[in-house]
């Protein structure tokens, strides 16, 4: 087993006991869930996402730290959104998420959450220490379930349910912004809306909810929303989740993050389901 690890970024967290260990050897993660296991009744439910770095065949030692140091940096934020009872483990660029008495309705509400914020910190990853995974994936199970042992449920969970591929960033910034609505508007007719989404490293949503949900009603005015033709899905802390048809709109996003006080979080949307969605709102 290696060491158990807490944020820098989270000191005054860390108190709190939102911790991770960090495991070598995938016999290593058996083995600590039949520690845990054999003395817990309840259900459990498993979350794990799977993360994949451009190049990782090459063993620079350089390429290595950076792309552990990511991982890091992603698993500290990630770890403090689920209890403080729950487990989590970290595998090479591997994370599980243990959720202690949770079933697997349970285990998809958890993986639901993890991944949009794994999708907004990987979207907004800066800086010289850190790189962008180029792929990532997450898939959750329950135990007891369909799974007859530990090694079952560990390798249900780790089927992907959801992926997403990053587009490397090989285009520069003068041209990315113009590139990216020329193609919003070929995508939109030619049905390529989830390729374009890819290359702008977002999410796309064909469906949308017919109702905002309760604590989002007096965030943004109706008005405000189909005046900037956006709709908004969810709020993780300062973090307001808004699908738009242009989410390059730097005006609409500047205006949202000024009429909210909250930084805003983009994601694609069919342009049916958008206007579907905004008929709602009243």
């Amino acid at each position: 087993m290696g060491n158990e690890a807490t944020s820098p970024l989270l000191k005054d967290q860390a108190i709190n006991a939102y911790v991770y260990e960090t495991v070598d050897t995938s016999s290593d993660v058996v083995t600590a869930f039949e520690r845990i296991l054999t003395t817990y009744a309840d259900p459990v439910a498993l979350v794990v996402i799977t993360l994949a770095y451009e190049n990782e065949e090459k063993a620079a030692f350089e390429h290595t730290r950076m792309t552990r140091h990511s991982t890091d940096h992603l698993m500290q934020n990630l770890r403090p959104l689920v209890r403080k009872t729950d487990h989590a483990f970290l595998l090479d660029h591997r994370m599980y998420f243990l959720l202690l008495g949770a079933n697997e309705q349970g285990g998809q509400i958890v993986q639901s959450r993890l991944w949009e914020a794994l999708l907004w910190r990987v979207h907004n990853m800066t800086g010289r220490e850190v790189v962008r995974p180029r792929a990532m994936s997450i898939g959750y199970s329950a135990y007891p379930g369909t799974a007859a042992s530990i090694p079952d449920f560990l390798e249900e969970a780790s089927n992907a349910r959801m992926r997403f591929d990053l587009l490397p960033e090989k285009t520069t910034r003068k041209t990315g912004a113009r590139q990216s609505r020329h193609s919003l508007l070929q995508a939109e007719n030619d049905e390529e809306l989830p390729a374009l989404a890819r290359k702008l490293g977002i999410p796309y949503l064909t469906l949308l909810p017919n109702k905002l949900p309760h604590g989002l009603q007096n965030i943004v005015n109706p008005k405000l929303a189909h005046e900037l033709h956006c709709y908004p899905l969810g709020r993780e802390r300062n973090m307001l989740t808004v699908a738009m048809l242009n989410p390059q709109d730097r005006s609409a996003l500047d205006r949202l993050h000024q009429e909210t006080g909250l930084h805003i979080f983009p994601v694609l949307a069919h342009p049916h389901a958008l206007e579907t969605a905004l008929e709602q709102l009243v």
